[in-house]
């Protein structure tokens, strides 16, 4: 579409790229919504447009000198973001996209409601709208920046001073300079004191500071200023007293022109003047007392403020101590439950190290304990072997002088029953006997070594077999 046409028809920016985004969705399956100036966080010289969809949102570029007045730049899917937290002004809306990627914070001017609407409707983002008082979207008050705010209340001011002096009638003037005027000497006080101690100045302000202090009260000074300029009609006024005072000297200089006039009629004019001065006098006295009373009142009101103010600073001093001591009191408990529980611990850990140290002392007492009984057995084991040699080698010599001796004559000798060991012998037989069961055992059988009391030893097999014993089975 090009730039050539819309200048011939003379139409406005807003209007070119309208028909121009309506043309661009003409063969789109997305449905066009709305359109609107926009910001999408990218600096610019030119204006950007927006067309809300139901699927997304595109960004458009406007260049008026270019041949194709209106280019696409960037488009946004709904899908694309979780989430979106939108905040509301006047006169635009911010809104801050959050998805996987980058997060996007985009600006749309005059029409951020619907688009907040499309977004419900054809998302499934969580939507978050920043909640903020309504002053806070007024012009001058968006930003929260003090100077800002300081001169947007003083044009606000000043307006409405206007407006107020247009619909109040004429009578209340008067009263409203005087109070401008009191508040005006209490606002110069109020600042000298804030900026010495800005607490005393500033008693419901939760941020107290010198630059709050000289804001406030310098608006306050402006704001008088600005009433006593507005209700001044620059006339001058003269109060009742004086208006007396001047009637009672116009009688005087009547009375004293007329001629023929007698002197009784002149001592009642004199009285009259006179009582008109001193009735003047008294108003004037009456007024005195009433500014003095008026500003004792004033005094008393900042003496009982100032006592006021002391006394909850007091109060806010003692409960701070007292949270502070309460604070170091349970520090104070916390620290000896800390030594309390690492005392334990200590106790714990020494106990368990005797216990640990008893159980290896224990395992070295049974390890010693089972070494010597070991070493004992291996004793027991090598003196048994020396005897099993012993009786090897006696063994082997009766066998040999068996061998050399007649051996048929032979008797068997039969040992003391408490004696186990063969001796008085002729011939150191092997063979051993028992007595009683008649059983007979050979060296290396199972019970030859058990057979110890009533013994009878023999030569040869021969000679226990032909004396009626038998061979042991095992």
């Amino acid at each position: 579409m090009s730039k050539t046409r819309y200048k011939n028809q003379k139409e406005s920016n807003e209007a070119i790229a309208k028909a121009y985004i309506e043309n661009d969705y003409t063969n789109s399956q997305n449905k066009l919504l709305l359109v609107s100036k926009a910001n999408y966080g990218k600096k610019s010289s030119n204006v950007c447009y927006s067309s809300v969809d139901d699927k997304g949102m595109n960004f458009y570029e406007f260049n008026n000198n270019a041949e194709q007045n209106l280019m696409l730049i960037e488009r946004y899917e709904w899908a694309d973001f979780s989430s979106v937290t939108i905040d509301h002004s006047i006169t635009k809306s911010v809104f801050t996209f959050v998805g996987h990627g980058e997060n996007r914070d985009i600006t749309i001017e005059v029409k951020g409601k619907e688009v907040e609407h499309v977004i419900r409707n054809h998302s499934s983002m969580e939507v978050n709208v920043v909640k903020r008082p309504v002053w806070t979207k007024v012009l001058g008050y968006r930003s929260q920046t003090t100077w800002k705010m300081f001169m947007a209340s003083t044009v606000y001011t000043l307006i409405l001073l206007f407006i107020l002096h247009a619909l109040l009638p004429a009578a209340t003037h008067n009263f409203i300079m005087g109070l401008a005027l009191l508040i005006l000497f209490l606002s110069i006080i109020g600042l000298f004191i804030g900026l010495i101690k800005p607490k005393w100045a500033l008693p419901k302000f939760k941020v107290k500071t010198r630059k709050r202090v000289l804001f406030s009260y310098l608006y306050l000074i402006l704001s008088c200023f600005f009433i006593a300029g507005v209700f001044s009609d620059g006339e001058s006024t003269s109060t009742p007293a004086s208006t007396q005072v001047s009637s009672s000297q116009n009688s005087v200089t009547v009375a004293s022109k007329k001629d023929g006039a007698d002197s009784s009629e002149q001592k009642v004019e004199k009285n009259d003047s006179d009582k008109a001065v001193k009735e003047e006098k008294k108003q004037k006295a009456e007024e005195q007392a009433v500014k003095e009373e008026a500003k004792q009142k004033a005094e008393e009101q900042a003496a009982k403020e100032e006592a006021k103010q002391k006394a909850k600073e007091q109060a806010a001093k003692e409960e701070a101590k007292q949270k502070a001591e309460e604070q170091a009191a349970k520090e104070e408990a916390e620290r000896k439950a800390k030594e309390q529980a690492a005392k334990e611990e200590a106790e714990r850990k020494a106990k368990e190290q005797a216990a640990k140290e008893e159980a290896e002392r224990k395992a070295q007492e049974q390890a010693a304990k089972e070494e010597a009984e070991r070493n004992a057995q291996e004793q027991a084991a090598k003196e048994e072997a020396e005897r099993k040699a012993q009786q090897q080698a006696a063994s082997q010599q009766a066998t040999t002088s068996s061998s050399t001796s007649n051996s048929g004559n032979y008797k068997p000798f039969e040992n003391d029953p408490s004696d186990d060991q063969q001796s008085n012998m002729s011939c150191s037989g092997q063979i051993k006997g028992n007595k009683n069961s008649k059983i007979y055992h050979v060296p290396g059988g199972a019970y030859y070594d058990r057979t110890q009391d009533n013994i009878v030893w023999f030569c040869s097999e021969a000679d226990a077999q032909a004396a009626g014993y038998r061979e042991s089975q095992r």
